[in-house]
């Protein structure tokens, strides 16, 4: 029986305050808290994610909601280093060529 894994996405909570974290625990996974700067970083459903950050956002601890691209970002680097290569080697291509004009 295979078990399939539910998409999660990240959420950035800007707080006015860290004394409420333990609050937090209730709408999702909180996976990262920074107490210098006063944010959390919370994973949940992406089916549930608009209405629980509305819900968030509501709270008297919360300055402001937004999305974490975190997920949009690829995870894998297959055909990256040919690129980078392919890049490389026309910049200095450019470079010859604006020298020699």
């Amino acid at each position: 029986m295979e078990e399939r894994k539910s998409e999660r996405v990240g959420i950035v909570v800007w707080l006015y305050t860290t004394k409420y974290i333990n609050k937090l625990k209730r709408y999702g996974l909180v996976h990262y808290v920074s107490k210098k700067m006063n944010y959390a970083i919370i994973y949940v459903d992406r089916k549930d994610r608009e209405s629980i950050s509305h819900t968030i956002s509501k709270q008297h601890f919360v300055r402001q909601v937004e999305d974490s691209h975190s997920c949009d970002i690829p995870k894998t680097f297959d055909g990256i280093l040919e690129k980078v290569e392919e890049l490389t080697l026309s910049k200095k291509e450019e470079a010859v060529s604006k020298e020699v004009i």
